[in-house]
């Protein structure tokens, strides 16, 4: 049986101006897991299909996307905004991850 190599990333969720207090774990996650896979393992979470993607981060704990007054989920890897969606950003061990329920830019 083979074995999977394990990687080990830091999620951070910051729920911005919603009452909450924010998350910051330390996530084990087998090699070739994506930025959504993580953040499923951390908190439960919402998607749909939107926008050419399969997994579109509709919700997260609870705090939905909230495009009426222009606030919704983004997230960025070792402080750089990403280009490609969550369902395909590929983890390399020691990433921080920070998702923040802003105002769009």
């Amino acid at each position: 049986m083979p074995q999977h190599r394990m990687l080990t990333v830091t999620i951070s969720i910051n729920f911005g101006s919603e009452s909450r207090s924010p998350i910051e774990q330390n996530v084990a996650a087998v090699e070739g897991s994506t930025v959504l896979d993580v953040l499923r393992i951390v908190v439960p979470i919402v998607t749909l299909q939107k926008f050419g993607m399969d997994d579109f981060v509709e919700e997260i704990a609870g705090i939905r996307n909230d495009f009426v007054i222009d606030r919704g989920w983004h997230f960025e890897v070792n402080g750089y905004r990403s280009n490609v969606p969550a369902e395909r950003y590929l983890v390399k061990s020691g990433d921080l991850i920070n998702w923040l329920y802003i105002a769009a830019p």
